[in-house]
């Protein structure tokens, strides 16, 4: 459980890391903390008026920072109050607070952040092989073997995808390899 955890993270990353903005006014974390969420009998989107509820939550009686933010994502949340539910706590506020502040202690959150910081250092950098090494630590993460690495590495050589960032490079690549594959 603890690897979807950390690839539910990764991906949500790639997948709409940007921050939610935090109305916190009128919240008494004495009151809600032991409701139950929405999120947890509801498919949700990031834009729900209730869902949103939900964020400020959280993110008001967790104090949480930008980093945990990213965090705050339906499916992560999900994979968060499942799990607790498993070890047979309630459904509440006060649990996913309690298990979010357990995990911000785990290998697992130091990864994502670690994680986190590589991917916000080559959102916008261009590839360029000779940085290649500081780049590759984050495909690795990302769980690119090294036969992808190797292909991965010779797609961004090719001068045509010079002008890419790392990230719009990876998005590219993986949408050929899955074009690829799909007709196959």
């Amino acid at each position: 459980m603890k690897k979807y955890i950390f690839y539910t993270l990764l991906v949500s990353l790639l997948f709409g890391a940007n921050s939610v903005s935090f109305a916190q006014k009128g919240i008494d974390c004495n009151q809600v903390l032991d409701q139950e969420p929405y999120f947890s009998k509801h498919q949700t989107l990031q834009n729900d008026s209730l869902f949103l509820r939900d964020l400020e939550i959280l993110k008001h009686c967790g104090n949480y920072g930008n980093v945990d933010s990213v965090l705050l994502k339906g499916s992560v949340l999900s994979a968060f109050l499942r799990t607790a539910m498993d070890e047979g706590q309630p459904a509440t506020y006060r649990t996913m607070i309690g298990f979010m502040d357990k995990f911000k202690d785990t290998q697992d959150y130091r990864q994502f952040v670690e994680s986190l910081q590589l991917y916000k250092s080559l959102e916008n950098r261009k590839v360029n092989l000779e940085e290649w090494d500081l780049a590759q630590p984050f495909f690795v993460k990302m769980g690119f073997t090294q036969n992808d690495i190797d292909d991965f590495k010779e797609f961004i050589a090719k001068p045509a995808h010079h002008e890419l960032t790392y990230i719009a490079a990876y998005y590219l690549y993986m949408k050929k390899l899955n074009e690829v594959t799909g007709s196959k």
